[in-house]
């Protein structure tokens, strides 16, 4: 019996362990966990039996065929007469054939000359492209998406402490304020004024909890775990804005940026589109070969070694060549020539929106670099305010309403200062990912 009890502590012991996640870490769980991942390297996989089937229309094409026939009527021809030494002008009705047969035959086409089929295959590289490219994109927009999650995360984590810090303060000043009240000594707005910010922390620290929660959730489905699975984090926001602190900026690769290189996707497949309109006009040439046996019979002997089998066999070639569509295949491609232009001056647009997407991003980080070595800045004196008036409040040269106004000011400067970090490590990381060239393929 204190076997079993043992092995079942062990077994709560070792499932309630947290699984330990740094940001790295979750990255790259999320990248392979993902849903979102999971079907764009399933859509690759798609696009390369695309492919496949692409080339293999140009391959030779088999097939088998048989067939019984069983006329039990059969149909009656009528005949002149003097076919058969009949009267002319009289008809003599008589039938063809058995009313049994069987035939099997092999068929064979081959494609000689297809322009089309020249542009499919093209146009079957663009799609992988296509493919790959999505799945980069996505790959992007899942580490963007978990480093949100994670300092989220993390600031949640940090405003509870803060808050409980703040909370266990306030509720010390309270219980001190209300032994001097009860004594006499100060009137009892000053406790009123504590009790409401103790009330308001205790409502804070409530609302901050259930957000710590769902900033949790919302980690666990992006890297792709279980919403009730223990998770803890390694990393601090600290570390973290310590970390974008030491990072410098690469510079940017235009030609090696994802959205440009989609852009620049876009464009060759709408010259393909225009070379399909093209070849159209080109004629198609096939090959074919054709064979097999036929077997006749009033009865179904066909199994007999008797039966006679009857061959035949046919090869041949077909040319088709397009005359005239009545203007519409000139109508098609100048339609496919307008949306090549189209794509290309969308693609100049892409170029401009990335650059000045860089200038902005650039502007920003830098800004929020400045920031949170302000916004510190600014806490500290807040928390040095707050403790100098805490001392005047006890001592009676302060009101509680002017305390309560200086905490509130400490509150806010703490809740600044953690946001301005959240912002930097999440501006830093969209930075980086327009900047840095892509190198993964799949």
């Amino acid at each position: 019996m204190n076997k079993i009890l043992l092995l079942i502590a062990l077994f709560f012991v070792f499932t309630t362990n947290a699984q330990e996640l740094d940001l790295n870490s979750a990255i790259q769980l999320a990248k392979k966990n993902n849903r979102s991942m999971q079907n764009a390297n399933s859509d690759i996989k798609i696009a390369k039996q695309k492919r496949l089937e692409t080339i293999a229309t140009g391959l030779p094409q088999i097939s088998l065929s048989a067939a019984y026939n069983n006329a039990f009527e059969q149909p009656v021809s009528l005949v002149p007469g003097q076919y058969f030494g009949g009267v002319a002008g009289e008809y003599s009705a008589v039938t063809f054939g058995t009313s049994q047969s069987v035939s099997a035959g092999l068929i064979l086409n081959q494609m000689i000359f297809d322009g089309t089929y020249l542009v499919g295959l093209q146009a079957s590289e663009i799609y992988l492209r296509i493919s790959q490219q999505a799945y980069v994109k996505t790959e992007q927009a899942v580490e963007q998406a978990t480093v949100e999650a994670y300092v989220n995360t993390l600031l949640a984590k940090a405003q509870l402490v803060f808050i409980n810090q703040n909370l266990t303060l306030a509720e010390n000043n309270l219980n001190e304020t209300q032994q001097v009240f009860e004594n006499g000594f100060i009137e009892e707005e000053n406790v009123q004024q504590l009790q409401l910010t103790v009330a308001a922390l205790e409502s804070s620290l409530n609302y901050a909890k259930q957000m710590h929660t769902l900033a949790k959730n919302v980690l666990r489905y992006v890297v792709g775990m279980d919403l009730d699975e223990p998770i803890k984090l390694s990393n601090s926001l600290e570390g973290l804005v310590l970390e974008m602190q030491n990072t410098a900026d690469s510079p940017l690769s235009l030609t090696e940026n994802i959205d440009y290189q989609m852009a620049q996707n876009d464009v060759r497949s709408k010259e393909l589109l225009l070379k399909l309109e093209r070849f159209k006009a080109l004629p198609t040439i096939k090959a074919f070969l054709s064979g097999g046996y036929d077997g006749f019979g009033e009865d179904f002997n066909f199994a007999e070694p008797s039966q006679e089998w009857y061959g035949r066999a046919i090869m041949g070639v077909n040319l088709n060549v397009p005359v005239f569509s009545s203007f519409q295949s000139k109508a098609k491609r100048q339609q496919a020539k307008l949306a090549l232009d189209q794509s290309k001056n969308q693609a100049q647009n892409v170029a401009q929106e990335i650059l000045l997407e860089e200038s902005r991003m650039r502007n920003t980080v830098q800004f929020q670099l400045e920031n949170v070595q302000t916004t510190a800045k600014s806490l500290r004196l807040a928390e040095d305010i707050a403790r100098k008036n805490e001392i005047k409040f006890k001592e009676g040269l302060i009101s509680g309403f002017t305390l309560r106004q200086i905490q509130t000011q400490l509150y806010e400067a703490q809740n600044n200062y953690l946001n301005a970090m959240q912002q930097l490590v999440v501006s830093k990381t969209k930075l980086s990912l327009l900047v840095n060239p892509v190198t993964q393929t799949k």
